[in-house]
């Protein structure tokens, strides 16, 4: 089927949409392959034991064509960078990649720059076991594998670091990088923790409002990533507040979870800004609106995780143009009928929106439980804020 972009990922889903708000046909592979995204475009679905062989082998199939890729890729530069020998990349190649997830270098450019930022180090050696320390993966992913250092949790010196744990909500902003510049273009609140994974990506509501000093120093923090990195086109930093101040936990250099967010709130796709900064377009462009104090609605996604073994029954999408245009859905990321979940695993994704904040994180607990409750499963433990 001719296609005008080519996406590849853990979760093509979110990035689909924003191509085809963009007017764009995509292509997929992604680890789900689901219903709604399946309805929208063709996709393949991948092994995640295999991925990089498969992700490749599905792009060497197709005809040139630009892509880009979200959330998992960015840890594999080697595969970037084949893949791009044939199609024409919109994003951040190999060597950017090595450079920008290194947490020790970023950690040292920022310090450098005057930016507070999380100390970081190699290993664990000679640190207190006391959780005031975190393990985390080099090759990270939706929060998953990061736990604090104590007697029983010791970083592997090959794969993992160790980051000083910072306390306070968490929060991802949304840049878009020129290589010597970065505009933001808003924040979002995240949702973290899950049974067994008390960091794992949960869920966003946004946009969120944030004050002129707390903007100006994610504007600052924005250009710094992006001058001494090369980063072009869209990147998402998470961070965690912390007495007024932001201070960054992870920087994800592709399309963050977040985004969708941003355009359904807003009525306006990104994907032509991302275009242009990836292929070094002149002048600025227009963003949704100014970061600070967002209008009306805000929105919250929430990810329901699989509490138990499970089959998963018919769910029935919003109609024939689900997740098509700027209509925020009901529900997105379904599984195909029949499709077999483990605990921990991602089923789908609830959708609330609301006229402020509290109201729509009300709306979705709500909503999440409603669902669970259709699903048959029981309502999980808290971990982290809800």
């Amino acid at each position: 089927m001719p296609h005008d972009v080519l996406i590849l990922g853990a979760s093509a889903r979110a990035a689909a949409f924003s191509a085809l708000r963009s007017g764009l046909r995509p292509y997929c592979a992604d680890y789900f392959a689901d219903r709604d995204l399946a309805a929208a475009c063709p996709v393949h679905r991948v092994d995640p034991a295999h991925a990089a062989r498969d992700f490749l082998a599905i792009a060497e199939a197709l005809p040139p064509s630009p892509w880009f890729y979200t959330g998992g890729l960015e840890n594999h530069p080697e595969l970037v960078e084949r893949i791009r020998r044939r199609h024409r990349l919109w994003g951040v190649g190999a060597g950017v990649l090595r450079a920008v997830r290194d947490p020790i270098r970023v950690a040292r450019v920022l310090n450098e720059a005057g930016i507070p930022v999380p100390e970081a180090r190699r290993d664990g050696r000679g640190l207190p076991r006391d959780g005031s320390w975190l393990v985390k993966p080099m090759a990270s992913g939706g929060g998953r594998g990061i736990a604090p250092l104590t007697g029983s949790a010791s970083p592997d010196s090959a794969a993992d670091y160790v980051q000083r744990r910072i306390d306070g909500p968490s929060f991802s902003a949304l840049f878009l990088g020129r290589g010597d510049r970065a505009r933001l273009v808003g924040v979002t609140r995240q949702w973290t923790g899950i049974a067994g994974a008390p960091f794992a990506y949960r869920g966003s509501l946004g946009p969120w409002s944030i004050g002129p000093d707390l903007a100006g120093r994610l504007r600052t923090l924005g250009d710094r990533l992006s001058a001494a990195f090369g980063l072009v086109g869209w990147f998402g930093v998470d961070y965690i507040l912390a007495d007024g101040l932001p201070w960054p936990v992870e920087v994800n250099p592709r399309y963050p979870a977040s985004l969708e967010l941003h355009e359904l709130a807003s009525g306006c796709s990104l994907l032509e800004q991302h275009r242009r900064a990836c292929e070094g377009g002149d002048g600025e462009d227009p963003l949704p609106q100014e970061p600070g104090v967002p209008r009306p609605p805000v929105l919250a996604k929430r990810i329901l995780y699989a509490t138990r073994r499970s089959i998963v029954p018919e769910i029935a999408l919003d109609g024939p143009d689900h997740g098509h245009g700027f209509a925020v859905p009901a529900i997105s990321d379904v599984p195909q009928p029949g499709s077999r979940l483990e605990p921990g695993e991602p089923a789908m994704t609830v959708w609330a929106t609301a006229a402020e904040p509290a109201a729509c994180r009300a709306r979705s607990i709500r909503l999440e439980r409603s669902w669970r409750n259709r699903l048959g499963w029981p309502t999980p433990m808290a971990h982290g804020a809800l």
